[in-house]
């Protein structure tokens, strides 16, 4: 199996944009003015686009791990095995962060605390669908609701991890026989999926765009020992695979998001698996740590600001450069620190917990020795 670590560090960087771009916004929606260029704006502090990396990503790195589990079928022992798995990884992290949100929200109801947007959006009828990760299914309407905001993506997931053991056996034989063909038509079905709907977070432009950006990553697989990917994973492939995704970022605009942004994900991805300057910087331990982290960065980084808020204070970041560069930097380690702690505390141990103190069976052993 390729080495996956650059791959981790890209997970870090996506989550760290992510989280600046929503602390940029709720800092100007809190009367704290920020001169910010809009190219800089569009590369990096645009969380949206940063989800479909996301997406591509989580379906590449699922398919190089358990594409051998399910090419002759999907048994019940695989698929539980898998799903187990998956969960685990995702599920204890969202319950405890999601529980802590109820905590606050509760607690501000008791002091009436008063908050930026109000508390009648949080609605307890919602709970269920929140703990059971089908928030942004639709069952919501288009808005998954706002208990925690990053965990539509997660509900999303859901929804691939359900679906693809069996996207991966109905596409086994082309994946080997015709694997443009099949790459050809994933993509034209996102474009398509994106002309008949502009992205969204829930509902059928949520799916949508969860699905179809997972997929992508998944055919993308097939083309990991190829003469392109070859290419790409040279240092001049890997630096032009880059700046095609941040040209692609520039002349979207800063209000949105399109299947362009996971198209262009691709071969940067592709190119993560050499060696070459690009890959070498995203695996550094820094960027790889960040990577490590991301999960707890991404699900949490809303609470965690909103407690940052709390501790320092945002009148005073008005009051000039000084104070909102020290008010900026003090939220940015309290977030990573949470991050960290929740990291360290909650998704590992959680994770391990869920899946077992033994280590599973081989893919292989699963798949063959499964009725």
């Amino acid at each position: 199996m390729k080495e996956i670590r650059a791959l981790t560090g890209v997970r870090g960087i996506a989550a760290v944009t992510v989280f600046l771009a929503h602390t940029r916004e709720t800092l100007q929606s809190r009367g704290v003015t920020l001169d910010i260029p809009d190219p800089i704006v569009r590369l990096f502090l645009c969380g949206g686009r940063q989800v479909d990396i996301f997406f591509v990503l989580s379906g590449f790195i699922l398919a190089m791990l358990y594409r051998d589990w399910f090419v002759d079928g999907v048994r019940g022992r695989a698929y539980g095995e898998f799903l187990q798995r998956r969960f685990a990884r995702i599920y204890p992290l969202h319950a405890v962060v999601l529980l802590l949100v109820i905590a606050c929200v509760v607690a501000a109801y008791a002091l009436h605390a008063p908050t930026l947007h109000g508390l009648d959006r949080y609605t307890a009828a919602t709970l269920p669908a929140y703990f059971l990760l089908v928030q942004a299914w639709g069952f919501l309407g288009t808005d998954p609701g706002e208990w925690n905001p990053p965990s539509w993506s997660i509900s999303i997931e859901a929804l691939a991890y359900l679906l693809f053991p069996f996207l991966l056996w109905l596409t086994a034989r082309p994946a080997k026989s015709r694997p443009w063909t099949l790459a050809l038509a994933v993509v034209a079905c996102g474009l398509v999926l994106n002309w008949l709907t502009p992205w969204g977070l829930a509902g059928f432009p949520g799916i949508a765009r969860g699905l179809s950006e997972f997929a992508l990553g998944c055919v993308l697989v097939n083309f990991i020992d190829t003469r392109a990917s070859a290419w790409l994973q040279s240092a001049i492939g890997a630096w032009l695979a880059l700046a095609a995704l941040l040209l692609c970022f520039l002349l979207t605009p800063a209000s949105a998001t399109n299947y362009a942004i996971g198209f262009f994900t691709a071969p940067l991805l592709l190119a993560l698996l050499g060696r070459n300057p690009v890959s070498g910087f995203m695996g550094t331990p820094v960027v790889y740590f960040l990577g490590e982290i991301s999960f707890s960065i991404y699900l949490g980084h809303f609470l965690y600001s909103t407690i940052a808020y709390r501790l320092i204070s945002v009148p005073w970041m008005r009051t000039g450069p000084v104070p909102l560069a020290v008010g900026a930097a003090g939220i940015i380690v309290f977030v990573l620190a949470a991050s960290t702690l929740t990291y360290f505390a909650v998704e590992r141990p959680g994770r391990d917990l869920f899946r077992g103190r033994k280590a599973p069976p081989p893919p292989e052993r699963i798949g063959a020795t499964t009725p």
